[in-house]
């Protein structure tokens, strides 16, 4: 507000009370008899947005009620104690819970000060029945001393409390049972009953010293403690100890020269700051020379010349930038400075102000100061309670993985390395912010896309029967996409979305990921650390040459090493561990069941749309085409040619689901059988091998249906031996992706606590050959490339049907 202000007085000033106005909004605004108010995070109660967060849970469900029987035991504890706390309430309250607590706050059944007590802190928070009631406690609980008392005390009768006395300042020596011992600037000792120090008091002769006499006195302390090192203080003590004698008068000798000035330099403090010790500090760092340098009006010259022309895009040396610099000073008539005082300047201007108009923002990033709170430095940025805030990233695993088709048919993945070897895996981290805690993990070997953010959430359904509150994810497209932001809303999640290039937003995640490289990752067989040099790398020592894990395997491990190592080890950040700041958390804030989500009700809701069309398809006598396949629901017949939605299952590709008649249909492929156990992922690479099949055959066709994709399916498991090179392309592909998905099927297994055995495919067996001779083989490639008749142009499936 202050930078806008500058460059546009006219539009925002701000008033002697601190707030913001807006002259020409307001002058429009009124014409239409509405009113325009600028507020500005000044004006935000940081407590109460807490406390509104707390309790959002309870406000998104109506009709939230509290057994009669718990309501009236928390009231007429309220009422026969007022200003009880919450903490106070569930102790004495055995039937009651924070949840019960926390509806009768939501729903005014009591009240407390949610501006001013945070409801994550019950010992502090007092309750009552009404505002007014709270109004009522607060003024009668008030201790209102007699004017005597508080005159008195307001003087803070101590040994070295400093008073006037008929315009002169004394010092409080001695209190004693009968009188007081006062001490004036020149020396002098009195000593005065205590009634009579009191009439005076009352008659106002003896007064305390102003609060702001006394504040500035303190200030002054406090800056020279602020000033005095660990030597300072050191030496202090032994100045101390050194005239502590002659002080006390317990001693005959006479001090030395420099006893003699230590012991003037305290008497000295003694009278100016009311603490004789701070004599004591030495003062060598007040020696030298303190005076600038250089004239004011030249220093903001170079202050000028160091922002415009050193730090800029060119990026010139030092050196340059003052010769720069000196040239410009004699055009002007000013003698320049020297070299060493530019470049001191330099060094002291900001560095992450430096670097971000040198370099960039993203290089000047890492310099840029770390924000722990929100909110005027009020509000923890990861929450007050465990699902307020949660995580969600992507992370290519470090290491290398292979089939467990190969392995289970007794293969020596030594020999056909490069048909074993599936890649690195993507992992999907759903964390949750305020207890460190990973709440839901994905493996699959497809990239980042909404299916991996769909099955990281449908996990932590699972687990919880819940989600975060907030959900704070990166700048990724995924996460931009109309299913994915149609769940949270259907749910009432908040996203935030973190800046770009600057990862310390998600630091809680991001250091997971550095933990989990150094705990995990980067300790098993087959990890690729040593391809961060990649010119260094042998065959030897190639991690695809070492890759031993399957995508089973790992998630299993990775599992366990999140949900029970990483989550029973102390956290440094919690000073616990993260399961242990779970449960306290959930105690601490309640346990909210009536957020708990169904888990048949969010799978359903997560099932994606097709991109084109708005999701939307056109029955026709084959029924509805979703991703090059045909899908069929009996009712089609009756309602041929209308356009209705569609979703479908991204696991499972022989099932979709229609909306007509008021409600979801389940509708299945036509090519059940051919098509059972192949993802969407695979049609694809199927769709585009087909076509530059096709385009080798000279052949041209724009739809492919789903016919032709099922039959396509059936015939790639033929023996390469019978296949051309085309279509050797095609099956490799096929397989490549086919074995990823049987890796992911286990995954899935895992989550639904099943177990699927691999299937044995005849395909993947390297002795499996069929003995043909060439003139066979010469005379099917024949038969499968042209076709018998032209009529067979529009199928070409049909002369590999009858062979």
């Amino acid at each position: 507000m202050l930078k806008i202000a500058q460059d546009s007085p006219n539009r925002w000033q701000r008033e002697d009370n601190g707030k913001w106005r807006c002259p020409p909004a307001e002058e429009y605004a009124s014409q239409y008899n509405l009113y325009y108010t600028v507020c500005s995070s000044a004006e935000i109660n940081s407590v109460f947005v807490r406390n509104f967060v707390w309790l959002e849970d309870y406000f998104q469900k109506e009709q939230l009620q509290v057994e009669e029987s718990v309501t009236s035991a928390i009231l007429t504890t309220v009422k026969d104690q007022p200003g009880i706390n919450l903490s106070q309430i569930i102790q004495q309250v055995e039937e009651a819970s924070i949840d019960d607590l926390n509806i009768l706050i939501a729903t005014n059944q009591v009240y407390v000060d949610l501006g001013n007590s945070f409801l994550g802190q019950p010992e502090q928070v007092e309750v009552f029945l009404s505002e007014e009631e709270a109004f009522t406690h607060a003024q009668i609980t008030k201790i209102s001393a007699p004017i005597e008392a508080r005159k008195i005390q307001g003087l803070n009768i101590t040994v070295g409390t400093a008073i006037n006395w008929d315009g002169i300042t004394w010092k409080i020596v001695n209190t004693g049972d009968k009188s007081i011992a006062l001490l004036r600037d020149d020396e002098n000792l009195i000593e005065l009953p205590n009634s009579t120090f009191e009439h005076l008091f009352k008659e106002g002769k003896i007064t305390g010293l102003s609060e702001h006499e006394e504040s500035s006195m303190n200030s002054l302390v406090e800056e020279v403690l602020k000033k005095a090192s660990q030597q300072d203080i050191t030496k202090a003590n032994n100045r101390y100890k050194n005239i502590e004698s002659f002080l006390n008068g317990t001693t005959s000798t006479k001090p030395n020269r420099t006893q003699r000035r230590w012991i003037a330099s305290y008497r000295k403090a003694e009278k100016v700051y009311g603490r004789g010790f701070i004599g004591l500090f030495p003062k060598h760092k007040d020696k030298g020379w303190h005076r600038q340098g250089i004239p004011e009006e030249m220093r903001k010259l170079m202050e000028e010349h160091i922002s415009d022309d050193y730090e800029n895009q060119k990026q010139p040396s030092i050196r340059h930038a003052y010769y720069s610099f000196r040239e410009s000073c004699k055009q002007q008539g000013y003698k320049p400075p020297s070299q060493e005082t530019y470049r001191q300047a330099v060094r002291n201007r900001p560095l992450h102000q430096q670097i971000q108009k040198r370099i960039s923002d993203r290089a000047a990033y890492k310099e840029e100061p770390f924000y722990w709170y929100l909110y005027q430095e009020e509000t923890p940025v990861h929450g007050d309670r465990p699902f307020e805030i949660g995580h969600i990233d992507h992370t290519e695993a470090d290491t290398e993985l292979i089939c467990s088709i190969m392995l289970s048919l007794g293969i020596n993945c030594s020999s056909i390395k490069d048909n074993a070897n599936l890649g690195k895996a993507w992992v999907t981290l759903l964390v949750d912010t305020y207890t460190r805690r990973t709440l839901a993990i994905y493996m699959t070997f497809d990239p980042p896309s909404y299916h991996s953010d769909m099955m990281v959430l449908r996990i932590c359904v699972q687990k919880y029967g819940r989600l975060p509150q907030i959900i704070v994810i990166d700048g990724g497209p995924d996460f931009r996409g109309t299913y994915f932001e149609t769940l949270l809303a259907y749910f009432k999640i908040t996203k935030k979305e973190r800046p770009k290039a600057k990862p310390r937003h998600g630091s809680v995640i991001e250091s997971f990921f550095g933990v989990a490289d150094k705990e995990f990752w980067h300790n098993l067989k087959g990890n690729t650390q040593i391809m961060k040099n990649v010119r260094q790398v042998t065959k030897g020592v190639n991690p695809k040459n070492h890759a031993v894990w399957t995508l089973s395997k790992l998630y299993t491990y990775f599992c366990e090493y999140c949900y029970e190592i990483y989550d029973t080890c102390p956290h440094p950040a919690l000073k616990m561990t993260p399961r242990e700041a779970f449960n306290l958390g959930m105690a601490r804030s309640g346990l909210r069941e009536h957020m708990l989500i169904s888990e048949k009700e969010f799978n359903f809701l997560g099932l994606p749309s097709p991109k084109e069309r708005e999701g939307k398809r056109q029955v026709t006598q084959e029924g509805v085409k979703i991703n090059y396949l045909y899908y069929w629901h009996p009712s089609f017949t009756r309602i041929r040619n209308a356009c209705i939605e569609v979703k479908y299952d991204p696991f499972d590709i022989t099932v979709a689901y229609a909306y007509f008649d008021g409600e979801w249909n389940k509708c299945h492929s036509r090519y059940l059988r051919e098509l059972q156990g192949h993802s969407e992922r695979e049609l694809m690479i199927a769709a585009t091998e087909l076509k530059k099949l096709n385009q080798l055959q000279n052949k041209t066709f724009n739809d492919i249906t789903g016919k032709k994709l099922a039959e396509f399916f059936t015939r790639i498991e033929m023996e390469e031996a019978a296949l051309t090179p085309a279509w050797r392309n095609a099956k490799k592909s096929i397989q490549t992706q086919r074995q990823k998905d049987a890796e992911l099927k286990q995954v899935h297994a895992q989550l639904e606590g099943k177990f699927i055995e691999h299937e044995q495919h005849d395909l993947l067996s390297i002795e499996a050959t069929v003995a043909l001779s060439t003139a066979t083989v010469a005379e099917q490639l024949i038969t499968t490339l042209i076709p018998k008749f032209e009529d067979d142009i529009e199928e070409i499936y049909e002369p590999l049907e009858e062979w």
